[in-house]
């Protein structure tokens, strides 16, 4: 993986060429041009590519911090571990329950750092646009190695405006490079739709200049013509999407549709001609689709026997620190140089410690409701036990069940599954977030499922379901197919069959961080924030009064379980990791084996780190279904050593987190009075008070 390679291998340079014309502590501070030689920095491709490679860099990094305190912790699937009140973060990320700082440090350096690389971006596409090889190859409508570079810049400033438009809504908007303080002067934010419209139209320009995955040497680590397809898509869903709009800004000639009532000088609409986006988005995810290059969904596993569990298998390209082929576009991540999220914030967490440990650290931001977990997934669904785990990684080489009390690593609630150290081919051992994971930002199934989105909602029903067929067939086994795809997709028609593909992605992206964002988009966060409260109260009252809550799928979650420590050696088992489970409940090893993708390393056995005489797997009995503590079943599991251990009753035991404090800033009240969801950040005193009053802060926030 190139890339990986290659951006500490030119960070100095990239410093030195930027130095004079970077952003310093907002967009509105900039420093003077200096010497340096910027005709000789971009002689050739490769010393043009050394600085795209800079704006990489700090993509890593740019927006990290608030997809950590929002994007994958706030939504009806997603939560955080730690209780409401131990982190600011859980404020903006339940929409206000009372009000922060508009200097909240994250949303600070979000917007400081997606100016930067918008600007530093624009600075390369007008520095190529002066190339003669760039404009004879454009002339002629070739593909070199100019027009890829020109066309990953302009990604990066749209990617860089989509991100500030999610987070901050309105924003100031640049399509000049900036190198004095005299060009920001008199800058007011735009419009969100000016800005979608220019940097829309402006991908749409490049795309056919930039070489598709899989040619010209452009892998998922560098932006290529099938990640900017996937992109336009994205885009144009958002651009034609609801969102919270300010009453007091002039938005022009745009009309909007509007959901409810105003609070805050703010209304949460969508444009009248909001087709017009799903039709661009319609001809580029069409495009995207019938020619990925290399990319494609992963529809079988081609591991060993036993996995058979194609989904897990693009993860699994991701902890053997490969490129996965279903990747449209993954942040490059180096082992051991700066930090991995994947698995410590957001994947199976672990209680080992910041060193030398099996594994080491990870804290586990990355949470799921029980109730998501229970009720929305079917129990033949493959996906189910790779998002979603009940025990965690001890750090010494045995699992250790998951606690709903409040707190990290093993407590904290159910956490994502999608990357687990220990499952890693070589797993880092040295130091924790360290793994050198990559970031995976788009894939083939979240392309596939736009498509269905737009086709469903201009009306192509029989290509819609065709499309959601694709990326549901894959999470079901062949003896499956008709009973779980084939009959529950082709019934669907209408508002059914959009709400089945939002619900698709809600279960195939859950812990990717992408949902918050289909729910505002799609103009259903105020009525999914009523029923994730209410499907986790109604649990609450059934594990306090009954001892457990059966889900309307049939699912029982009980307020005990029954947990035994084993050696799987005992069972039969050859390896302590498991994988997809595929015995029947009569099998003595199903205790350890269902669910399934969970156990431990057994690299950290072979080379002798801990023996294989010891009982380090979990045997677990009643997850699904209620033993009653005083029945004969509960007596027979003890006489066999199994212990009663508490499940739901943490839940019962910290109610609030789970119930109230689900989206504290939005009451029942506010949903029956049509309130609009502030999920908007504000922007910082320092933007406000340089921007000569031209820039304020709306939707409620304060001034400074």
């Amino acid at each position: 993986m190139a890339m990986k390679k290659d951006i500490k291998l030119y960070f100095l340079i990239i410093g030195v060429l930027f130095l004079f014309f970077s952003c310093s502590e907002d967009f509105l501070d900039v420093s003077s041009p200096s010497s340096v030689d910027q005709d000789f920095v971009f002689s050739t491709p490769d010393e043009a590519y050394k600085v795209i490679v800079g704006c990489y860099d700090i993509w890593r990094e740019c927006n990290n911090g608030l997809f950590y305190d929002l994007d994958v912790v706030g939504s009806d699937s997603e939560c955080h571990p730690e209780s409401y009140d131990a982190q600011m973060r859980h404020i903006p990320e339940g929409l206000y329950a009372s009000e922060i700082s508009i200097d909240y440090s994250n949303a600070v350096s979000a917007w400081k750092e997606l100016y930067k690389v918008a600007n530093r971006a624009t600075i390369i596409k007008e520095a190529i646009e002066e190339k003669a090889e760039y404009k004879q190859a454009v002339e002629k409508g070739e593909i070199n190695l100019w027009t890829q570079l020109y066309g990953e810049a302009v990604t990066f400033r749209a990617y860089a405006y989509h991100n500030l438009i999610r987070y901050f809504g309105d924003v100031p908007h640049f399509t000049t490079a900036i190198y004095s303080t005299e060009q920001t002067e008199n800058v007011a934010c735009k419009s969100r739709d000016e800005i979608y419209d220019y940097e829309l139209s402006e991908l749409q320009r490049v795309e056919p200049l930039m070489y598709r995955l899989g040619e010209g040497g452009i892998n998922a680590e560098r932006f290529s013509r099938t990640f900017v397809q996937g992109l336009i898509g994205r885009m144009a869903l958002f651009a034609g999407g609801y969102g919270l709009r300010r009453t007091d800004f002039d938005y022009g000639n745009v009309s909007f549709e509007q959901i409810g009532t105003e609070k805050w000088n703010a209304k949460y609409v969508r444009r009248t001609d909001y087709k017009k986006y799903y039709q661009i988005a319609k001809i580029y995810l069409e495009a995207c689709v019938s020619n990925s290059g290399s990319a494609y969904l992963i529809t079988s596993d081609g591991q060993e026997s036993g996995f058979n569990n194609p989904f897990q298998r693009n993860f699994q390209y991701n902890m053997d620190l490969q490129v996965s082929p279903e990747s449209l576009y993954e942040v490059g991540v180096t082992r051991a140089q700066g930090n991995s999220e994947r698995p410590y914030a957001f994947g199976r967490p672990s209680g080992g410690g910041s060193s030398n440990a099996y594994p080491c650290k990870a804290y586990g931001q990355s949470r799921l409701y029980a109730s998501f977990y229970y009720d929305e997934f079917d129990q033949r669904d493959m996906r189910r036990d790779v998002t979603v785990t009940v025990t965690a990684n001890s750090g010494s080489c045995s699992e250790r069940l998951i606690s709903f009390e409040p707190g990290s690593r093993e407590k904290g609630g159910l956490p994502n599954n999608k990357w687990d150290e220990s499952r890693m081919a070589n797993p880092y051992t040295a130091k924790q977030r360290s793994s050198g994971i990559n970031w995976p930002q788009m894939r083939m199934s979240d392309v596939i499922l736009m498509l269905a989105e737009v086709y469903a909602e201009l009306g192509d029903e029989g290509s819609a379901r065709e499309e959601l067929k694709k990326v549901r067939s894959r999470a079901f086994s062949a003896e499956d197919q008709q009973s779980k795809v084939n009959n529950y997709i082709n019934g669907l028609s209408g508002e059914a069959l959009k709400e089945a593909i939002q619900q698709e992605r809600k279960l195939e992206f859950a812990g990717e961080g992408l949902r918050r964002y289909d729910l505002i988009r799609t103009g259903k966060m105020p009525e999914k924030i009523i029923e994730i409260r209410n499907k986790q109260k109604a649990m609450v009252e059934g594990l306090k009064n009954q001892g457990y809550y059966t889900f309307e799928n049939g699912n029982t979650i009980p307020a005990y379980i029954y947990v035994k420590a084993v050696n799987v050696g005992d069972l039969g088992m050859t390896k302590m990791l498991t994988t997809q489970c595929d015995v029947s409940e009569n099998d003595p090893s199903y205790p350890v084996k269902y669910p399934g993708w969970r156990g431990n390393c057994d690299l950290w056995t072979d080379k002798g780190f801990t023996p294989y005489s010891g009982n380090r797997n979990l045997a677990i009995k009643g997850l699904f279904h209620y033993i009653n503590p005083s029945s004969s079943e509960a007596e027979e599991l003890e006489s066999n050593g199994y212990v009663k251990t508490a499940w739901g009753i943490n839940i019962v035991k910290n109610a609030a987190q789970y119930t109230t404090d689900i989206f504290k800033g939005y009451s029942d009240e506010y949903y029956e009075s049509g309130v609009p969801p502030r999920y908007l950040l504000p922007m910082s005193s320092e933007t406000i008070s340089k921007s000569k009053g031209l820039i304020t802060n709306g939707y409620g926030f304060a001034q400074n």
